[in-house]
């Protein structure tokens, strides 16, 4: 199951993991800036120390705890073991013994070399032992400074998330207004008024929304009305045309016409059947949705039979084996006209498509699959090249027509095979 990225947590996922992160550096910072202020201070000490206090070349001098030598060699053993000779002047070095990371230091080494007013060399060390230091308390005042640390972060990071729920509180609630709006929004109510959702921002949006929403609309209902316009002019010439092919038909039966004009006449007629049907779905379709037809008894077979037979004329010089595999003791209840205007189109696909090979259209309770099976491997690009260039419109109302009444509706599209099945139920 994919899990969908939430905008509301994603921002206050963000902004705990800034305030974490910045709280967190700020610390290291007030403690790196803590610990450099102790170096300083000492070091300070250290360098008053090597200008003031008079020593003898062999013998050091031991004041405050430090240790001033004119030569390296004076210093306490611990103190050369430490570190190596220092070279700069007024450079402070220092080493300490710390178990980990968080833990206080054990013991702390200094040492600086410095400059008297003569000019001579001053070496100045300090050496802070955890034993020499007083050990009263001392445990309970470490875990007494880490306690405090911790509630102190805690307090803070939870200030810190209820002033960001507090502002993610007054950012998310318009947003959610907004989004509810939207949602609500239909043909009905696209004229009101847009509600203030008190950012700028939003209100631009808001209205981006309705004006296109009020185009889709407009240009919803130009179409409908188009499809309803032109369905009813076309009706008259295709009847006109159908009427004469009649005519001329019954004329050939004491005039025999040539081989040319009979199929010139035969391709009017299926033109005519054609343009017929597709003038009842856009009439159909462009009708109100909510408006339904009463629900008839249909017997699938006996309209499959039917229509296979009347659109014969499409399999005309073509090699096409046509299989029709139906159950006769089935009879289903639902919309007749959008049964009828469905069946119609996707078999005249079937068979308008199919050059060489199989047609099979089989009836299984409420389901009719309709299988293409053609040698020519070009069958599944023609389909795609005729729906995309216009004369796929029949198919693409039948869609149309399936989703308004949320009947099952699937293809199945591999070389060579097309296969589309709809569950009428």
């Amino acid at each position: 199951m994919k899990i969908r990225l939430s905008l509301r947590l994603y921002f206050l996922a963000s902004m705990l993991v800034l305030g974490s992160l910045m709280a967190l550096g700020y610390s290291l910072l007030s403690v790196n800036y803590y610990i450099d202020g102790l170096d300083k201070g000492i070091s300070g000490v250290m360098r008053q120390l090597a200008r003031t206090t008079e020593i003898t070349e062999t013998e050091p001098k031991h004041a405050l705890g430090f240790t001033i030598a004119s030569r390296w060699q004076d210093m306490p053993p611990i103190i050369q073991q430490r570190f190596s000779p220092p070279v700069q002047v007024g450079v402070l070095h220092k080493t300490k013994d710390q178990p980990f990371i968080f833990s206080l230091p054990t013991n702390l080494f200094f040492v600086v070399r410095y400059l008297n007013s003569e000019g001579e060399t001053r070496y100045v060390s300090r050496v802070m032992l955890e034993n020499d230091r007083p050990k009263l308390h001392a445990n309970a005042q470490s875990k007494e400074r880490i306690l405090l640390i911790a509630i102190t972060a805690i307090v803070a990071i939870t200030l810190f998330t209820f002033v960001l729920l507090i502002i993610m509180k007054k950012i998310a609630k318009p947003v959610e207004s907004l989004k509810n709006w939207a949602k609500l929004l239909n043909k009905n109510n696209l004229q009101q008024k847009i509600p203030d959702f008190k950012y700028s921002e939003l209100n631009i949006l808001a209205r981006i929304i309705r004006s296109s929403l009020l185009s889709a609309h407009d240009t919803l209902e130009r179409e409908q009305r188009f499809l309803s316009y032109a369905s009813h002019e076309l009706r008259t010439p295709i009847s006109v045309i159908r009427s004469n092919v009649e005519l001329l038909n019954r004329l050939s039966e004491k005039y025999p016409l040539h081989e040319k004009q009979t199929l010139t006449l035969q391709r009017i007629e299926r033109a005519g059947l054609t343009m017929s049907d597709l003038t009842d779905t856009l009439l159909w379709l462009s009708r109100n949705e909510e408006r339904h037809n009463q629900p008839e008894s249909i017997k699938l077979h006996e309209k499959i039979t039917i229509l296979s037979n009347e659109l014969t004329y499409l399999l005309n010089a073509k090699l096409v084996d046509v299989q029709i595999c139906v159950d006769e003791q089935v009879e289903i209840i639902t919309d007749a006209t959008a049964c009828h205007i469905v069946l119609t189109n996707l078999i005249r696909n079937a068979f308008q498509h199919t050059q060489h090979g199989q047609v099979e259209i089989i009836q299984q309770g409420s389901r009719v699959t309709i299988i293409n099976t053609s040698t020519n491997t070009d069958l599944n690009a023609s389909i795609k090249q005729n729906t995309e260039n216009g004369y796929g419109l029949g198919l693409q109302l039948s869609e149309k027509i399936i989703k308004r009444h949320k009947w099952v509706y699937e293809i199945n599209d591999q070389p060579g095979r097309y296969q589309v099945l709809v569950d009428f139920s």
